[in-house]
């Protein structure tokens, strides 16, 4: 037996756990948080009310989780364009960052008090500033994937586009969880309109 497997109850126990927040993850989507109880919560997932509570005391809690999967998203999308086979480009970057941009724009409509409560949680604050930190080093490696292949001479360097790209999209969402009454489309569009502006350069 190798002695570095993850012994099997703790798989379950983080299965489990895993399942709770995606489960509450699509339901605050689809219904906002507030009109999402535990039980619901339970229900969907396939375990009990008392099991709910063995994982997350509160209800609350799953939004740090929510946050932290959040952070994990935007690595693994960045982390798919600097792993992809074929050479990366300018287009591509705005695809997968307006991609993740809708995904938050669904699930953050109907709580962004909530969620913005989250993001500046202590706890929530590590992880997303090391997904961040991640986020701009794997981007910095893909801009200059980019004018390699065009043979672009930027006055800019990879790492400060890469900086800029991460810097509009955290504003944008911060400005997106403070504003009240701005249709879920203001989001990407807001997004893709502020990125194509320091995207033209990569080309």
């Amino acid at each position: 037996m190798n002695s570095g497997a993850i012994p099997l109850r703790d798989r379950q126990r983080e299965q489990t756990r895993s399942e709770i927040v995606r489960v509450a993850f699509e339901l605050f989507g689809t219904h906002g948080y507030e009109k999402v109880s535990v039980e619901m919560i339970a229900a969907k997932a396939g375990i009990s009310r008392a099991t709910f509570f063995n994982y997350f005391p509160q209800k609350e809690l799953i939004l740090r989780e929510v946050a932290s999967a959040r952070a994990e998203k935007l690595k693994s999308i960045i982390g798919e364009l600097l792993s992809a086979n074929n050479a990366p480009t300018a287009d591509g970057v705005l695809q997968a960052i307006l991609k993740m941009a809708e995904e938050n724009a669904r699930i953050t409509l109907r709580s962004k008090k909530l969620i913005l409560e989250t993001v500046f949680h202590n706890v929530s604050r590590g992880p997303m500033m090391a997904a961040r930190e991640q986020a701009v080093e794997a981007l910095t490696s893909i801009f200059a994937r980019i004018q390699k292949a065009v043979h672009a001479h930027s006055k800019h360097a990879p790492g400060l586009i890469a900086e800029v790209v991460m810097s509009i999209f955290l504003a944008t969402m911060l400005e997106w969880l403070m504003r009240d009454g701005l249709p879920r489309k203001w989001l990407v569009n807001t997004m893709r309109q502020r990125l194509q502006l320091v995207l033209e350069g990569t080309q």
